[in-house]
């Protein structure tokens, strides 16, 4: 399907139908449990599933048909963070080594290269990817300025014990 993706019901409620198109009313409505941990998750991405699961649900965002999209999440954060670890060791280039003439042996010419580490590139595109994700969750300022979670409290926030010293 071409064109903008379609914004989901819930999200037209919270940040307003500018187009006053008429809303789904038979959208699906998962329920806001935490979904189970995939138990193939590498370790790292493992202790990111952790913290964003309890984030995602403090801010009222997550529900159970979130976990696929989540893992992938957790995964690609994992892979940005090995990526990050190969360039630390192994440099943003390398040299290569490249012969100029079609004998080899002593005196043959050689030209010296400089090319970029490929775990470069991956971890653009997996910046790329990981931001999409965060993006999704409303896990990036701009994103969250689109969003506006109604607490079931008439519209009152949930009262802060340390208002009355910093209020």
């Amino acid at each position: 399907m071409a064109g903008r993706r379609p914004k989901p019901t819930e999200l037209k409620l919270v940040t307003g139908n500018a187009g006053k198109r008429p809303l789904n009313e038979n959208e699906p409505k998962p329920s806001s449990d935490i979904p189970r941990m995939p138990s193939h998750l590498p370790p790292r991405a493992k202790a990111v599933w952790k913290r964003l699961c309890k984030l995602l649900s403090d801010m009222g965002v997550l529900t159970l048909a979130d976990a696929l999209a989540l893992e992938r999440l957790c995964d690609i954060y994992a892979e940005i963070i090995e990526l990050q670890k190969d360039i630390a060791k192994n440099g943003r280039t390398y040299e290569s080594i490249r012969p100029m003439d079609d004998v080899p042996g002593p005196g043959a010419m050689e030209q010296y290269l400089i090319k970029p580490n490929p775990a470069v590139g991956m971890l653009a595109d997996a910046d790329r990817r990981f931001k999409s994700y965060l993006v999704e969750f409303g896990l990036t300022p701009a994103a969250r300025t689109k969003i506006q979670i109604s607490n079931g409290n008439n519209g009152k926030q949930k009262k802060d014990a340390l208002d009355e010293y910093f209020g």
